[in-house]
Parts: structure tokens; C-alpha cells; sequence
């Protein structure tokens, strides 16, 4: 009797594997395969996804990427590469760029702003262009000439989802320069009305750009199409102009973020939002929540991604990285708790810090 019940028992495994084996996997609803491919939150695993079968491939379309994880972006030494840092999956992807380049200005969703720069006596001309470095897709800009200094660029995405590059010239007299999506060329922001005693950081968030003064630490807030000024925010509590200053939006609301100087070991963070409301003057309010909300921050600049799009960032965090003394030789990641301010490593294998930068597949 036990004999009968084990041959049984192994008939009825056999045929179920047999099963098993004989789904056809290109079979699933597109709703299933919809709800899959939405939690492969790194670009690797969706392209593979894709390339399963032609019914994979047809119910996930390349415009429905969904949110990634933000890579680190490096620079490779021959200016003839970039290299990019995956966390989730401990990879490094190397990408050739079409010409060499001497400049890497930043990234902007998707797209880094790379260029070169020739001197000619005291006049230099900059030829920059935003390369998606995914599949080397290139948006160049306008030629843009200086006299005596390195100016300084910074790539941004506007809220009609163009891409906007601002250039401060802080030689002699404070200006700035802006270049948008599909002009021709470079057009200057009338800024005769605005007074700047000196630019600690500039940042575009919400079509104005906000200036932070230097030595007073007062906030300027610039229409960016007509250069007249909007706000004037009085300085953060404490303010020190040795902090690192970053703006950024999350869910609607200005962010301001405060680090401070020196290693990632010692780095504390000040979170304030911008409370503009017209029944009172603006000012900076410390918060100690951004609710789902999860900064990604280097040294040039900050990005938000919701919680809720991916399985492995926590809610109300801070991510950032960098070295932990001068005698180091690796860079580490770590994420902070905005609320506790408790902090923890992330499993990395970055040997310097670069740029966060979200991929895309941009006309692939």
C-alpha cells in the first residue's frame, strides 16, 4: 500500500512539472505583463524584459519605462567615455561617446551636458550639447563666446519637459545666459533691476531661477522670462557660507537643502520648504518630513523620485555620497533618515564621487 502511494504521488509531480514546462510564458494578459514591468526599476532588467518575445515587447513600449533608480555618473580619464554606477545592481555601464569631449557641465533627466572649449587669445568659445549616452542621441547647442574665464553651466528640465541650460558669468558683472529647447541661440536675462551681492548657488526650479547670495545668504527669486524679481527670502537660520546649498521641488513645494562642509562621515543636512503664501512675507520653514518624498544629492545639484515608485527607496531620506577623511581611496553611499537623522551605508563599489543621473530610453 505505501508503494502505490508513492507512484502515485511521483505520477502527479511528474505532470505537474510537465506543465510547468509547457506554459507559455507569451501567453500573460498584458495587464500582468503591464504590472511586472512597472516594478523593474533598473534599465537593465527592462530591456532584457523586452526581449523575451514579441508579445513582451509589444505590451510594454519604450515610452512606459518605468521610474529608475538613479545611477552615478563618472567620468572616464581618456574624455573619450562615460561610465555610469548601478546600486541596485552593483554594475558599472560604460557608454562610448561620439567625440571626444573636455567638459562635463551635469546631467538633466536623461541627459548629460558635455562640450568642448577653444581659446583663441583672451576670447574662448564653448560648443556644448546634451548626449543621451544610452544609445549617443546628441541635442547641440549654440556656440557661446566669453572673454578671460571658465563660465559655469548648469542643465535643467523645465515643466513643459524641455531642456533649459543656464550659464552664469560672476567675472566682472553678474549675468546669466539661458539657452531653451529649439532656440537657436543664446539669449541673456535682463537683470538690470535685480541688485546680487554675489552668487553662492543658482537654481532653476518652477520657471524662476533663485539666486543665494554669498555673504548675506538672502534668496532671490527671478522671473526667468522677464528678470524681474519675484521673492525675496531672508536667510536660513544659521546660515554659514561654507555650506553646500541645494534647491530643488518635491510634489509642488521649493525645497531648500543645507550640508554641511567636509567629509561624508561628519555630513549633517537641513531640510526648509518655502512658505510663499501671500497672507505673509516668504521665508524658509524647517521641516523634519518631505512625506514620500526622497532626495538624491551630490555636489552640483539635488533630485526628488516618490518612495512609492520603488521597492528599494525609503520615504523621507537623503541620499548622498562621497569620501570619509583624506586618506580614503573609495567613495561610499550613504542614506540618512530626514527625520531621525540616523544615516546607513549602501553597498557600493564607486572609488570617487560623481552625478546622480536618471537614464532613459530616449529615442531608442
Amino acid at each position: 500500500m505505501p508503494s502505490n502511494i508513492s507512484k502515485k504521488h511521483t505520477s502527479f509531480a511528474a505532470t505537474e512539472v510537465k506543465k510547468t514546462i509547457e506554459r507559455d510564458w507569451s501567453s500573460l494578459l498584458p495587464e500582468v505583463l503591464n504590472i511586472i514591468a512597472k516594478n523593474l526599476n533598473e534599465i537593465s532588467d527592462f530591456v532584457r524584459f523586452r526581449a523575451v518575445c514579441k508579445a513582451w515587447r509589444s505590451s510594454t513600449p519604450i515610452t512606459d519605462l518605468p521610474p529608475q533608480f538613479p545611477w552615478i555618473l563618472l567620468l572616464v580619464s581618456n574624455k573619450l567615455n562615460l561610465e555610469c554606477y548601478s546600486i541596485p545592481s552593483n554594475k558599472f555601464y560604460t557608454f562610448h561617446a561620439p567625440k571626444s569631449f573636455t567638459l562635463l557641465c551635469g546631467a538633466a533627466e536623461g541627459y548629460v551636458l558635455t562640450g568642448i572649449y577653444n581659446r583663441s587669445g583672451d576670447s574662448i568659445t564653448y560648443q556644448l550639447s546634451l548626449l543621451d549616452p544610452l544609445n549617443n542621441h546628441e541635442i547641440p547647442l549654440p556656440d557661446i563666446y566669453f572673454d578671460h574665464y571658465y563660465p559655469r553651466f548648469y542643465p535643467w528640465k523645465n515643466q513643459m519637459g524641455e531642456y533649459v541650460v543656464y550659464c552664469v558669468d560672476g567675472y566682472q558683472n553678474f549675468k546669466l545666459d539661458f539657452w531653451q529647447f529649439g532656440q537657436n541661440n543664446w539669449c541673456e536675462l535682463n537683470l538690470d533691476s535685480v541688485s546680487i551681492d554675489g552668487c553662492r548657488n543658482i537654481f532653476y526650479v518652477k520657471n524662476m531661477i533663485f539666486i543665494v547670495e554669498r555673504w548675506t545668504g538672502v534668496t532671490k527669486a527671478i522671473d526667468m522670462f522677464t528678470g524681474t524679481l519675484v521673492y525675496v527670502i531672508p536667510p536660513t537660520e544659521d546660515y554659514s557660507t561654507k555650506e553646500l546649498q541645494f534647491m530643488v521641488e518635491a510634489s509642488g513645494d521649493i525645497l531648500r537643502v543645507t550640508r554641511s562642509p567636509g567629509f561624508i562621515s561628519s555630513a549633517r543636512f537641513d531640510v526648509y520648504r518655502l512658505d510663499a503664501d501671500a497672507s505673509c512675507s516668504p521665508c524658509w520653514m524647517k521641516v523634519t518630513s518631505i512625506g514620500d518624498q526622497a532626495l538624491f544629492i551630490d555636489n552640483c545639484g539635488a533630485l526628488t523620485l516618490r518612495a512609492n515608485d520603488f521597492a528599494r527607496i525609503k520615504r523621507n531620506s537623503i541620499y548622498f555620497f562621497g569620501f570619509i577623511d583624506n586618506h580614503s581611496t573609495k567613495c561610499e553611499v550613504k542614506r540618512m533618515d530626514i527625520e531621525t537623522g540616523a544615516s546607513e551605508h549602501l553597498p557600493c563599489s564607486i572609488k570617487k564621487p560623481g552625478n546622480w543621473f536618471t537614464p532613459n530610453l530616449h529615442q531608442i
